[in-house]
């Protein structure tokens, strides 16, 4: 994982993350795959992210028609999960979470992708959050 993808979702799954390892399979189930710039491009993609479309193939593109057609993730490593925040800005200064904890993950393979939708950047550009369907045996927890 990249140092960007860890300080992120760590930062997103803490301000998510809840005291039971039930929950973190139900109130939380996000992963980040990326963040769009201004002009709607991948800028970055994260790494051991492939969004793949109904017919299961990996997509090539990542304007928000191709994004809107993902079903399924294929995660090569864990994923931190976090709390669903669709169109919600994200946290920033006091509000966000800063100290390290546990926080819950989906362990690698593939997983089906509820919705897609992009929390908008203070600084411009937009997340790309994905809403999982997460089965419990899947989730793990990790400290970060």
């Amino acid at each position: 994982m990249t140092s960007l993808r860890i300080a992120l979702a760590c930062g997103l799954a803490l301000a998510g993350a809840s005291a039971s390892f039930a929950q973190a399979a139900g109130d939380n189930s996000c992963i980040v795959a990326g963040r769009l710039n201004d002009e709607a491009r991948w800028a970055p993609r994260m790494a051991g992210v492939e969004l793949l479309g109904q017919d299961g193939r990996v997509l090539a593109s990542a304007d928000k028609q191709a994004l809107a057609t993902v079903k399924q993730v294929r995660l090569s490593a864990p994923a931190l999960l976090s709390r669903c925040d669709g169109d919600g800005q994200l946290a920033l200064g006091p509000e966000s979470p800063g100290a390290k904890g546990t926080v819950p993950a989906v362990g690698p393979g593939t997983v089906a992708v509820e919705s897609v939708s992009y929390p908008k950047m203070r600084r411009g550009g937009e997340l790309v959050e994905l809403k999982l369907t997460v089965p419990a045996e899947r989730v793990t927890m990790v400290t970060c």
